[in-house]
This record gives structure tokens, sequence and C-alpha cells, in this order.
């Protein structure tokens, strides 16, 4: 898995989908891989994760062996044009103009397909012989937006005729689909909305576009089971304790009550999980208890998912 080149990590929103992004970037890096982490929706959360300032279609090296870099769309398309109109002037007349501002803005799918253009373009870049990159980590659009850039380039093969676009698709798509170069890893909460939306996102992955699934990620899974007589004792502690100490007491045991119920919901909609795709290979991370998740937290994960991926790696060979 960790040799493929390029890795998409797709997930719903609020899973925690661009922290895994930026352990799995930095994993990469850390094993000797020329990585660049990219973002897809230029909020700029994933450059700022790995501690870079602003970001943009450039390249920014944020560690070594690692950089990150904004891929949107639209300037996609325009970096292409640069490529091809070497015309300043006459690419300022364009770019100016209202029907290019139009056709941008309304042509269907252009953008989601100049966008995987241009993570395939810099997943097989190469310079003096040499891959620029070994490994690209995408951190993708929420699930339905991800699913609508994966699936363009498909559509693009499908729908033009011969020619040059009609070309260019089918090598991209091509790519997409072999095992051996890409990975699109899911990332969901033990919760019955996320897990719903995985397994949704799962069966498109795996039937109409054909790509290959990588891990499936369970994030901030909450553990720690406490017992109810546990809890009736730290009850019944509270409530004899004097002044200070029973409200310190109470609130001990709220937040006990609290987390037996996260764990128990988790330990239910993971099992629901695991039977719904039991040929996967899993990767399981905790639920982190920080304040802020600073640089310090995504060295904890990171070394989290380096430690968890080990027995999924294990399962995917196995498999194969």
């Amino acid at each position: 898995m960790l040799d493929r080149r390029v890795h998409f990590v797709v997930g719903k929103g609020g899973v925690g989908k661009t922290t895994v992004a930026a352990a799995l970037a930095l994993v990469l890096a850390r094993r000797g891989r020329r990585t660049l982490a990219v973002e897809t929706e230029g909020q700029g959360r994933l450059a700022a994760i790995l501690g870079a300032g602003s970001t943009g279609p450039q390249p920014v090296a944020v560690a070594p062996g690692l950089s990150v870099a904004v891929v949107e769309g639209r300037a996609a398309l325009e970096e292409y044009l640069e490529l091809v109109i070497p015309v300043k002037r006459l690419l300022r007349t364009i770019f100016a103009s209202r029907i290019y501002q139009y056709f941008v803005a309304a042509a269907p799918g252009l953008k989601e397909l100049m966008t995987v253009g241009k993570i395939w373009y810099e997943a097989t870049r190469e310079e003096a012989g040499q891959r620029v990159w070994d490994a690209v980590v995408v951190d993708a659009p929420a699930t339905g937006h991800a699913l609508q850039v994966l699936r363009m380039p498909q559509a693009a093969r499908d729908t033009f005729g011969a020619g040059l676009v009609q070309r260019e698709a089918a090598r991209i798509v091509g790519f997409l689909r072999d095992p051996r170069a890409t990975a699109v890893h899911l990332v969901t909460l033990a919760e019955e909305m996320p897990v719903s939306e995985a397994l949704e996102a799962h069966a498109e992955l795996t039937g109409p576009l054909g790509l290959p699934l990588g891990w499936v990620i369970v994030n901030r899974l909450h553990r720690r089971r406490f017992s109810p007589a546990l809890l009736e004792a730290l009850r019944a502690a509270a409530a004899a304790a004097p002044g200070e100490e029973r409200a310190l007491l109470a609130a001990v045991a709220d937040r006990a009550q609290e987390e037996e119920g996260w764990a128990a919901i988790n330990a239910q909609h993971l099992a629901a999980l695991r039977a719904a795709l039991p040929a996967e290979p899993f990767v399981e991370l905790p639920f982190l208890f920080v304040e802020e998740f600073d640089r310090a937290a995504l060295e904890q994960l990171t070394a989290l998912l380096a430690a968890a991926i080990a027995p999924a790696r294990a399962h995917a060979r196995r498999r194969s």
C-alpha cells in the first residue's frame, strides 16, 4: 500500500480527513519517499497543519522529503493554457474575457476534471529522467464532491470522441484504476451517519468507478469502558463527599458516563462496519484528548497511524 504513488483520502466532512491526510503524508516522507501533500479545496487547513504559511499551486517544502500544494480546477486549467498558449498578451485577454469566465463557471465537471488531471500530472511528472514525487497524498473534498472528482476522467473518456481529450482522459483512468499506482482511503467515524456514507462511498468506488480501495480508517475511536457497578460507586462517592470534593467527583462521574456511552456507540458501529466490509484492511485510530489539534497532536497521530498500518499491511498481503 505505501508503495503506491497516489493516495486519495476521502471521507464525510468532520471525520478528521485532513488530519489523517497530513499524518499519512508524514509517514510516507519519513519512510524516505519524496511526498507531495495536496489540498483540493483551497482553505489552507492541510498547509496549516503541516506548518506551511500561505501556499498555492506551486509546492512548498514543509519538512525533509515533504512538500504541500493547493490544486484547484480553475488554476489547473489556467496553468495548462499557459503551457499550450505561450503568448502572454493573448492569455491575459482570454482570462479577462466574459466568455472564458462563463465557460469556467458553467462547464459541467470541468474544474473537477482539471483537478484530477493536475494530480495525475504531478504523480507522473519527471525531471532529468527521474520522478519528482514518489508519493502524492490528496486531501480530497467531502465524500460526494470527491466521488464527482474521481468520476470525471471516466466521464470525459466516455463522452469525447477520438482526440486529445479522450486519449488523456483514458490515460488518467488507467492510472487511477491501477492498484499498483493508486489507493483510495476511506476515513470515517464509528457513528451512524459517517458509517452509512462510508458504505455508500465504498460501493461507488469498488463498483461503477472500479478504483482500488486502500484502508478503511476508523478515526477518533473511544475505547474506555466502565462497568455499571463502578459508575454507581462513583456516583455514591460523589454524593457522600464534602464540598469541593463532591463537585469534582460528580464531574468525574459525568465524564466517565459520557465516555462509556461513546465507547458503546463506537463499538456497535465499528462491528457493523467490519461485518459489512470483511475483506477490507482496517486502520483504527483513537480519540485524542487534546485541547487543540496542534503540531504535537499531529506527531502523536502520525505515530499512531504508523503503528496501526502494520497489521493492515499484513492483512492486505494475505488478501493479495
